[in-house]
């Protein structure tokens, strides 16, 4: 049996080699058009191209369309022939998974037309769903074998680079193929979410995996906003024993974000607010994040560099909320009364939106914990590596409460600072009456209405 496998990958090996220069030859003239520029279309705000270096990939030359592209599909066939264990198997879809998505950014870059651009998503759509499925057919966990673990870090390092790279491409692709792109990006983020908890049973160390998988993704200084961004994403597909290490990642990232921007100059502060005013991707979530930044740095310390930064997060704010009016305009939604200028400037905007979907308002939240100046400030907190909510110090990741005294905090370990008992999840008054159930928790939750505006 040995010795017909090899004969036949020996046949293979030759046929290959002899068609690859066909092919280089017919799309060379693409490979270096697409290699030669110094900034890529797909960069928009954050500088930042995601390249088959990146995914430990070589350059997809030959794309779907191509009359030889069936031989690169017979190639991947007898890779995965010859590949003997499940680990490894994974790890071939997983260069499979990677080969597709840079495949779909370059005919999406040379605007191939929606047919073609459906297609090759729908393939590595196919190609996700296989990740999932033969992972299912790995029997050990990353603490056991430590070949599924090296599997599992690079798998969670390149997804984070599928997500980033999926919401720019929704901004590139032709309106027509828009859904299918978001519906691809959504449905990655769950098989995402699905492997990582099936395969690692340590919160923590699902914690170290996204956080050096953060840490790895390039940037300009303020990359932590989008990786937020991400975050939050996640935690709404994670399956719910993972939930925890996720908003655990959060809170890190945001304290980090936090403490870098207070140490920053004006000038870069000044910049961040123009990299708010360009960037693609949930404006809600953003300014849930935003938020989470104001109310953290409105009790610091006063410095003109914090007064500097709570002004232009401000700023920032109602340049979101003004793209959110502004979405809604060009939707099926009325048109909402235009918001004013230091709408809120106390307290936390929470946008409402009826069961259409539609926003029906911005509403102002002052949280219970900013009202007693006695609390300890939820800013930057240096001693506290991983979790939240050690000593007497909470982060402001908004997972609203209702206390038993009528009041809303950000979230329960807030209310638990205050010695309140929680009497339901949600804002006070919002008729959310879901029970609470006592759980460690760093305070987030993201809105199911936060669509990609």
């Amino acid at each position: 049996m040995l010795k017909s496998k090899t004969f036949i990958f020996l046949i293979t090996f030759v046929l290959l080699s002899s068609l690859s220069g066909l092919v280089f030859a017919e799309e060379s003239e693409v490979t270096q058009e697409a290699t030669s520029s110094e900034i890529g279309e797909i960069i928009i705000e954050t500088e930042e191209e995601i390249t088959e270096e990146d995914l430990d990939i070589e350059v997809q030359s030959v794309l779907p369309g191509n009359p030889f592209y069936f031989v690169k599909e017979w190639s991947r066939g007898i890779q995965s022939f010859f590949a003997f264990n499940s680990t490894k198997k994974a790890e071939l879809k997983l260069k499979f998974s990677n080969e597709r998505l840079m495949e779909l950014k370059e005919v999406v870059r040379l605007e191939k037309g929606s047919e073609v651009i459906e297609d090759c998503t729908k393939r590595y759509r196919e190609e996700v769903e296989k990740i999932k499925a033969q992972t299912e057919r790995i029997k050990e966990k990353t603490e056991n074998n430590p070949d599924v673990d090296k599997f599992l870090q690079k798998y969670t390092n390149h997804q984070i680079l599928h997500q980033k790279l999926l919401e720019k491409l929704e901004d590139q692709v032709p309106a027509e193929s828009f859904e299918k792109i978001k519906e691809a990006r959504e449905e990655h983020l769950e098989r995402f979410g699905e492997v990582m908890a099936n395969l690692e049973d340590r919160a923590d160390q699902i914690e170290v995996k996204l956080e050096e998988g953060l840490e790895n993704v390039k940037g300009n200084e303020y990359r932590d906003f989008k990786n937020l961004e991400f975050l939050k994403r996640l935690e709404e597909k994670i399956p719910e024993k993972a939930k925890e290490a996720v908003k655990n990642v959060e809170g890190n990232t945001l304290r980090k974000l936090q403490g870098d921007l207070e140490k920053m100059s004006i000038e870069g502060q000044e910049r961040f607010k123009e990299y708010l005013g360009e960037l693609s991707g949930s404006k809600e979530i953003h300014l849930e994040i935003l938020e989470n930044l104001k109310q953290g740095v409105s009790s610091a310390t006063e410095s003109q560099v914090r007064l500097q930064l709570k002004e232009g997060l401000e700023e920032g704010r109602e340049k979101i909320m003004t793209r959110i009016e502004n979405q809604e305009k060009n939707g099926n939604c009325p048109v909402i009364e235009k918001t004013a200028t230091g709408f809120c400037k106390e307290g936390r905007v929470i946008p409402e939106r009826n069961e259409e979907g539609c926003l029906i308002r911005f509403r102002c939240i002052v949280p219970a914990e900013t009202e007693d100046s006695g609390q300890e400030s939820p800013s930057f907190i240096p001693n506290n590596p991983r979790h939240e909510g050690s000593g007497s110090s909470c982060i402001t990741l908004w997972d609203p409460v209702c206390g038993e005294d009528g009041k809303t905090y950000s979230n329960s370990c807030w209310a638990g600072l205050s010695k309140v008992s929680v009497k339901y999840k949600g804002v006070c008054g919002s008729g959310n009456n879901a029970p609470f159930k006592s759980a460690p928790s760093s305070g987030n939750s993201t809105s199911k209405n936060q669509n990609n505006q």
